[in-house]
């Protein structure tokens, strides 16, 4: 039982207490009880094919709203939710007109690794060295050996502990996440809808 006690002790020690307190300060950093917005653009691509898609997301509590652009074919794809404290709402986009749904209830998925704020509790290893003004922290040998992601790399602003950029990859592919923008303090009816924004959208409501 002491040389299992050991054993598991030392998996967990692998990754080391101060990489543990600089992401406890960004987790600290990048959340709040009045609001917090980003915006973020992201790359992903295998071999010469990529996307890039700029968010934009914003949670206040179980409130949240985000938009999604994607430029295909040179035309903006855009995707847009959220949950105002009552309805999840949805609009839809098409040639044909916008068209908005709303569902009574909260039926947001949570992402797994929103922000990826979380990845020292997800990894076994990680390393930690400081440049320019940066915590990069590379981390490796995921606890969930269903995880396709082996590693992935994040950068932690030292003067404020902002998360500022995540690359990974899975199966060949690469993705690049970059915070660009960062808003605290939000109202309530900031995550509301304002169906007088389109007026010619038709309007379900389940």
């Amino acid at each position: 039982m002491l040389a299992l006690s050991l054993g598991i002790a030392g998996v967990q020690a692998q990754v080391p207490a101060e990489v543990t307190d600089v992401m406890d300060k960004c987790r600290a950093a990048m959340t709040n009880a009045a609001g917090v917005e980003y915006e973020m653009d992201v790359k992903a691509g295998m071999g010469p094919l990529s996307v890039k898609i700029h968010f934009v997301v914003a949670d206040k509590g179980d409130l949240n709203r985000s938009m999604s652009t994607t430029k295909i074919m040179g035309v903006d794809v855009v995707t847009e939710s959220g949950f105002d404290g009552t309805d999840t709402w949805k609009i839809d986009r098409s040639s044909k007109g916008d068209t908005i749904t709303f569902t009574h209830g909260n039926n947001r998925k949570k992402s797994k690794g929103d922000l990826w704020l979380d990845l020292d509790k997800k990894y076994n290893k990680a390393k930690m060295k400081l440049k320019d003004g940066y915590y990069e922290i590379s981390f490796s040998e995921p606890k969930d050996k269903d995880n396709e992601i082996k590693s992935a790399t994040i950068k932690v602003q030292e003067k404020n502990y902002i998360l500022r950029e995540m690359r990974s990859g899975a199966r060949g592919a690469k993705v690049t996440m970059t915070v660009t923008k960062m808003r605290v303090g939000l109202k309530d009816n900031y995550f509301k809808l304002d169906l007088s924004k389109y007026p010619n959208a038709v309007v379900i409501r389940n």
